[in-house]
């Protein structure tokens, strides 16, 4: 009974690995040593532990070796229970871990994890970076809610104080000019509770690709009369190289 009751009380550290893993929703053991700054071999030890115990689930086969990709962990339904018991976050996006999820979904969720990374390592003084499933609960933001969230830790009269990062670097030209014109009408019916609407970031697959959606949002924007919306694009390849226009954002 005893030996029971320990597995059941998760240590703090633990406790924090699992909100780690309901912040991105996947993860590896790679990008979640990077993201605490902790040694990876202390690391796989604990999340052994916790698919062992049923808190977690581990996703690897022979072909991961292949590509040199490392095994996938995200939350069991014993981990999601767990959450659901124990902390004040989002019960929606919690029992949405309950569906199965396609592989085109969780390389996303990897992806948007590595960005939070390379972002809260360039500037780990001057943002607070929160995921789509953080804030889920939160009905100011637009539907779905944007893949990044990212608020200024001290605020600034002459730079953005709040961004939204769009992350479709995976997804069709007409799908992102959708995405674009709800972002739009989100800002239109309900506006933003702290004032200026935040800015917001589309990382799309390419430089070219990138030019023509901003041409395509000025278009937007002188046929709507709209000028106290801020949208940029940029591509993946320059968020990693921590482009001159995040650097223009941030300082």
């Amino acid at each position: 009974m005893k030996e029971k009751q320990a597995l059941e009380k998760l240590s703090n550290k633990q406790l924090h690995t699992l909100k780690i893993v309901f912040k991105f929703r996947f993860v590896t053991s790679s990008l979640l040593a990077e993201y605490r700054g902790v040694n990876k071999n202390s690391l796989n030890r604990m999340l052994q532990n916790l698919v062992e115990a049923k808190y977690l689930t581990k996703q690897y086969d022979n072909s991961y070796r292949i590509d040199r990709k490392g095994a996938r962990y995200t939350l069991a339904p014993k981990g999601i229970a767990y959450l659901l018991k124990n902390t004040d976050l989002s019960k929606k996006a919690l029992h949405a871990m309950y569906n199965t999820k396609t592989e085109s979904f969780i390389q996303h969720c990897l992806t948007t994890f590595q960005l939070a990374n390379h972002i809260k390592q360039a500037y780990p003084d001057e943002l607070y970076i929160y995921s789509a499933t953080e804030i889920a609960g939160d009905t100011d933001f637009p539907l779905p809610r944007p893949h990044l969230y990212l608020r200024r830790q001290e605020s600034s009269d002459s730079k953005p104080n709040e961004l939204f990062i769009e992350l479709h670097h995976d997804s069709q030209p007409f799908l992102i000019r959708k995405r674009f014109n709800k972002l739009l009408e989100h800002y239109d019916d309900e506006g933003w509770p702290d004032g200026d609407y935040p800015t917001i970031l589309f990382v799309v697959a390419s430089d070219r690709q990138a030019k023509t959606f901003v041409e395509y949002t000025q278009s937007v924007f002188e046929s709507t009369g709209i000028d106290d919306v801020h949208v940029m694009a940029t591509s993946l390849d320059d968020m990693f190289n921590i482009s001159p226009l995040l650097e223009k954002l941030v300082w």
